[in-house]
């Protein structure tokens, strides 16, 4: 066990190292990210929390390390490529602002998952995620007609689980964790300076913290080639600290207007607690059918409110979210050993109201077709590959604020593409 314990130790602090620099940007709808494991995927994770098949099982419900023999390590890789464009119009007062409308403010970017597992006694395993749940990234034209609402906005949340799971009896299993997280942010916009007689001027806040909580799961069961599985991950609050920067104002203005001055700020964010149930059966040695449901407490967001230090008042954004739905169904056929082929569908319910859509977060709801294959190319070794097309809704928007009015139509999709390696010790 020792040995077992020195390769997983090894294979963690590596992936820890290659994960760090690949959390830059990440793009999702809402800012919940469900790319987790290349196997889900391709499957669009129906199952995830009973199915147990893959060391995703830590992040997803860590009652499932039951299920998974001896020492193990898994480096997940997903690229998500989405498209979302804007056509409308923005001005204030019967005065249009110039621009086009955006280019694809969404941006490509990898999110990588790593995962570590080894055996403590017979009924006792241990395990460990670091894992990207939450990201969001919209990148405008800087000179887009609706520049004075949002260029830049991003955030991302690296989340460290250490995870243990018992066999309280034969038919089940009980797991926790511990989440120890680290979230960034980002917000840019233009600021509107021509009644002033000059060209714009740009703010840009920045800001991180750390932010802590848990994770509870339950996996039951019900025959041999039947379970389910029920887990919870709780909210983690996270204050991020850094700086407003102001940029591009003339010193003589800047002297006359103290809003317009660099200040240190602050901003909370929570993110939300998050509760899945699903199930797994297998029909035959060849197939086998399962479904997951998530809801997401997204109704913590009622706004984002920044914090000054040198007193100005505070810059809020009235969110209002509220809770979603997440609903999977796929199915698994092998065709022959050590070969799957994986399939899946799921809804996944955007949590903004349409009165409360913004540049920064411009959600609608969207549906997953998903495509993967595993591979057991040596006894230790196994390979996953998963696509999936995000189909989003047509989204309307009309954001109001002290800059003016954004009106006009969201239109997008997402590719997925996502690979993974798994090996035992």
């Amino acid at each position: 066990m020792s040995e077992c314990v020195k390769h997983s130790a090894i294979v963690a602090a590596g992936a820890l190292c290659a994960l760090l620099p690949l959390t830059d940007r990440a793009n999702a709808a809402g800012f919940q990210l469900r790319e987790m494991s290349a196997e889900g995927v391709g499957s669009a994770f129906s199952g995830s929390t009973a199915k147990a098949s893959d060391l995703s099982t830590i992040y997803s419900n860590p009652a499932g390390m039951m299920r998974i023999p001896g020492a193990q390590a898994q480096f997940d890789l997903n690229y998500v490529a989405p498209t979302i464009e804007f056509s409308g119009d923005a001005g204030m007062a019967g005065f249009q602002y110039s621009g086009g409308n955006g280019g694809n403010a969404g941006e490509g970017t990898f999110v990588p998952a790593f995962y570590g597992l080894f055996d403590i006694s017979p009924t006792v395993k241990a395990g460990i995620s670091l894992t990207v749940p939450f990201g969001l990234s919209t990148k405008y034209d800087d000179d887009w007609k609706g520049r004075y609402f949002a260029i830049d906005s991003e955030i991302q949340n690296l989340v460290l689980t250490p995870s243990i799971a018992w066999q309280a009896t034969e038919q089940l299993s009980l797991g926790a964790g511990i989440q120890i997280g680290h979230a960034e942010a980002t917000l840019s916009r233009a600021i509107n300076l021509s009644q002033l007689g000059v060209g714009d001027g740009h703010t840009e806040l920045t800001g991180d913290g750390w932010g802590y909580g848990f994770t509870l799961g339950m996996l039951y069961e019900l025959s041999p080639t039947s379970r389910v599985g029920l887990s919870y991950r709780s909210q983690a609050k996270y204050t991020l600290e850094g700086t407003a920067k102001i940029s591009d104002v003339p010193a003589a203005i800047a002297g006359m207007v103290p809003t317009l001055n660099s200040s240190d700020a602050e901003a909370d964010v929570t993110m939300p607690d998050i509760v899945s149930i699903g199930g797994y059966h297998e029909i035959n040695p060849q197939w086998a059918v399962m479904g997951d449901v998530s809801w997401t407490n997204w109704s913590t967001f009622e706004e984002l409110r920044v914090k000054f230090d040198d007193g100005r008042p505070d810059d809020v954004t009235e969110e209002k979210w509220h809770d979603s739905w997440f609903v999977s169904l796929g199915a698994d056929y092998k065709p022959r050993e050590n070969h799957t082929i994986h399939f899946g569908v799921a809804y996944d319910q955007s949590p903004v109201p349409d009165s409360h859509r913004t540049a920064r977060i411009p959600d609608a709801d969207r549906y997953w077709a998903s495509l993967g294959y595993s591979y057991e190319f040596a006894p230790d070794r196994v390979i996953n590959v998963g696509y999936t097309r995000i189909f989003f809704d047509k989204a309307d928007i009309e954001e109001t604020t002290d800059s003016g009015t954004l009106s006009g139509t969201y239109e997008g999709h997402a590719d997925i593409l996502s690979a993974s390696l798994t090996y035992r010790f």
